[in-house]
């Protein structure tokens, strides 16, 4: 007897013994562990061995309320399916973990059926004969770790001690990685922006700003992007898309369209859609478009400038993905120097159109200058000559080219120029046309006395007089 007690004394003494050897192997390969990838290929390969489990699985709170499957090892596409998403509310081992803050032990297919009776079909069709679920804290949130086995446990204190530690030192090395990577991510997508938004400062087009945005949304592995800009107040208009299905013919839709752009430049709200269901659920009449594209999820934020939406950035990934909140900031982030582009580049176009009209009204009224049959100056508002007609040189013997700046006493001597300047100030203090018969010599026919009927006559741009034109004819 004494020897038996012995024994097992002894052996529980090694078993101990093995188990703090494991954890601690497992704390050194995690410790050189330089990526969340590397740190899940340790916890995944070398957890089930350390656990004695069969297959593990990594829950985390999605929502409030909800828990998604994040990673397996082991596991079967039936229980990856089923698991996918599990509410708290479930009668379900890893909900009644994160719900009661206390691992659950299920140390038989016995326990498995008494405490949680839906699971029993599921554990006959795989063997599984015993089952744990272990509380953690995740990245701030909560999660749990399911743990099957395919042979009953005993799950003495002892063995809960050790899995708790095991589990708990799986946990801080990914939660560790998933820091590591956050910022190793976060310095990238900053490069990126710092790329996006000295490349956009160049952009002239709208298509360019697409391609410029797409590259810099290939950080968070977009596989298309789309520039939509308002026309006018009630009109939508997609300027260019980049990606997949790059060159589809450009469009105008209302602005009351039932579209993602549509409805985002409308209520100057993202749209955050992260599955084909999500997408097809809200917008049905665009499946078969998604579908011939080949997107998953859909990311559509508003093109701001000034406090109001000028336009819209939709972004396209080609798998169904959940958009956590560092890429949602990543996307509207890549959106605002965007905005500025377009804006800037609606501004050129502006400035361009503008300056086309002047140069064509200063052409038109060139010809027109050129081809009037009698004298035509323009005085401004202080009767200073800005442009006279050959005719009106020949007149009054001085070329055209010499007028400007000059008022008609300084081109017209005696009286010929007093009458002139009269007749311009009154109309441009009477804001009415006058017409007078200006009599005087000119420098063209110095000693000659000349009578010339003049018209002068207020010149109004939006309204406004800024300036007197002058009609000279021989009277």
């Amino acid at each position: 007897m004494a020897r038996a007690r012995i024994t097992g004394s002894a052996d529980a003494a090694a078993l101990r013994l093995e188990r703090l050897g494991r954890l601690q192997s497992l704390t050194e390969a995690l410790s050189a562990a330089a990526t969340g990838e590397e740190v899940a290929r340790i916890v995944f390969e070398r957890g089930l061995a350390l656990a004695d489990a069969s297959a593990v699985a990594v829950f985390r709170e999605r929502t409030p309320g909800e828990l998604e499957l994040l990673h397996g090892a082991g596991i079967s596409e039936e229980f990856a399916s089923a698991f996918r998403r599990v509410f708290l509310d479930e009668p379900l081992p890893v909900a009644a973990a994160v719900k009661g803050g206390e691992a659950v032990w299920l140390r038989s297919r016995r326990e498995i059926a008494a405490q949680f009776p839906t699971l029993l079909p599921l554990a006959e069709r795989e063997g599984v004969e015993a089952w744990a679920a272990v509380p953690v804290s995740q990245g701030g949130g909560r999660g749990s770790i399911a743990l099957q086995y395919d042979a009953p446990r005993a799950f003495d204190e002892e063995e809960r001690a050790y899995l708790v530690a095991a589990v708990r030192q799986c946990v801080q090395a990914i939660e560790r990685a998933r820091l590591f990577d956050a910022h190793k991510r976060l310095a990238d997508r900053l490069q990126h922006l710092q790329l996006t938004v000295a490349t956009l400062s160049a952009a002239a087009t709208p298509h360019d700003v697409a391609a410029v945005a797409f590259r810099a949304l290939g950080a968070i592995g977009a596989c298309a992007a789309e520039i939509h800009a308002l026309r006018g107040a009630d009109r939508l208009a997609l300027l260019a898309r980049y990606g997949r299905a790059a060159g589809e013919e450009a469009g105008v839709a209302s602005i009351d369209a039932p579209t993602p752009a549509a409805e985002v430049v409308r209520t100057g709200r993202a749209l955050w859609l992260e599955s084909p269901d999500e997408i097809e659920g809200r917008y049905p009449h665009l499946a078969k478009e998604r579908a011939s594209r080949e997107e998953g999820a859909w990311a559509v934020v508003p093109l701001l400038a000034s406090g109001r939406a000028l336009g819209a950035l939709s972004v396209a990934f080609p798998q169904a993905r959940r958009l956590e909140g560092d890429e949602r900031t990543f996307v509207r982030l890549v959106a605002q120097p965007c905005a500025a582009a377009l804006e800037r580049s609606r501004l050129f176009e502006e400035v361009a159109r503008s300056r086309a009209e002047a140069e064509g009204t200063a052409a038109l009224l060139g010809g027109l200058y050129g081809a009037a049959p009698i004298g035509l100056a323009l005085l401004d508002r202080d009767l200073r000559f800005v442009r006279v007609n050959d005719v009106f040189g020949r007149a009054d013997g001085v070329s055209p080219e010499a007028h400007p700046g000059k008022t008609p006493l300084d081109v017209l001597p005696g009286a010929a120029g007093e009458q002139l300047h009269a007749a311009a100030r009154t109309a441009l203090l009477d804001g009415e046309p006058v017409e007078r018969v200006v009599v005087g010599e000119t420098l063209a026919d110095p000693g000659v006395t000349r009578r010339r009927a003049t018209s002068a006559f207020p010149v109004r741009v939006d309204g406004e007089v800024v300036g007197v034109g002058v009609l000279l004819r021989d009277a």
